[in-house]
């Protein structure tokens, strides 16, 4: 497990900090790359969801994470303001493109991603539906999956059904512009370089098909939980999505995960 300090002495400290879950979640592994490829080194202060969090509602006004903070700035809550902090504080490399064409793409697909009714979200969605009816899992694991529906007040009447239609086409899209900026000879979802996005996937994908053990140590019920099954979003995979995340985090970011 990776070194951490608890949210009370991390909302004291100067610097940067970022609080995280000791798992590998989608939205705090993002920021993590984010932080790997830009070299900016932080304090991790422990995020245990599925416990009360009065500490970190105190200072950023909600209980979830991942949450980055820059000294006595307002704590960031939401990825899109992490990233916009992290070209700040290290503008080299830019994981922003330049061109108003390239960055309105970028954002709106990195929208479809980590926003609200996203890919994650939407994965999330049939994650915790599938726990739910899964007779299997320990009273820890139950535990967890209701506090997570509870939580994002998932389960309501065919949720599963709209996620699994909306992260199928999500892929779907994901899918056609990696083979198009192929076809033009890029490794890279914008342009010729990387940029967040191809980070927001590699994390991403980890919700369809998550990085093999070795490379990233989760609990086998989480590992499950994780791995999708769902026919349409099965369906959707391409092997060169995985393939681009695969490339993406040998290439970038930190193996193994730690957390």
């Amino acid at each position: 497990m990776a070194d951490y300090v608890s949210v009370s002495e991390a909302r004291n400290m100067s610097g940067l900090r970022v609080v995280l879950p000791p798992a590998p979640g989608p939205w705090a592994e993002s920021l993590k790359g984010i932080l790997h490829v830009k070299k900016l080194p932080f304090v991790r202060a422990l995020h245990e969801v599925g416990t009360p969090s009065l500490e970190l509602r105190l200072w950023t006004a909600q209980t979830s994470s991942p949450v980055m903070a820059w000294n006595d700035e307002r704590p960031r809550t939401i990825w899109n303001d992490q990233l916009y902090l992290a070209e700040r504080l290290a503008p080299q490399p830019p994981l922003i493109p330049q061109a108003i064409e390239e960055r309105a793409l970028m954002f709106g697909m990195a929208n479809e991603l980590m926003g609200e009714t996203g890919l994650v979200w939407s994965l999330r969605v049939l994650a915790i539906h599938r726990g739910q009816t899964n007779l299997e899992l320990s009273e820890k694991a139950r535990a967890m999956v209701d506090f997570l529906a509870a939580k994002y007040q998932h389960g309501v009447a065919n949720e599963a059904q709209r996620a699994s239609l909306r992260a199928a086409e999500i892929i779907t899209a994901f899918a056609a512009r990696l083979a198009e900026q192929q076809s033009r000879g890029s490794r890279f979802l914008i342009g010729n370089q990387l940029t967040a996005l191809d980070i927001y996937w590699a994390a991403s994908a980890a919700m369809i098909q998550p990085l093999p053990p070795h490379l990233c140590d989760m609990p086998r019920w989480l590992r499950t939980t994780y791995t999708a099954n769902d026919p349409r979003v099965v369906a959707a995979v391409r092997p060169a999505l995985l393939e681009h995340r695969d490339f993406i985090y040998h290439e970038f970011l930190q193996l193994p995960l730690d957390f």
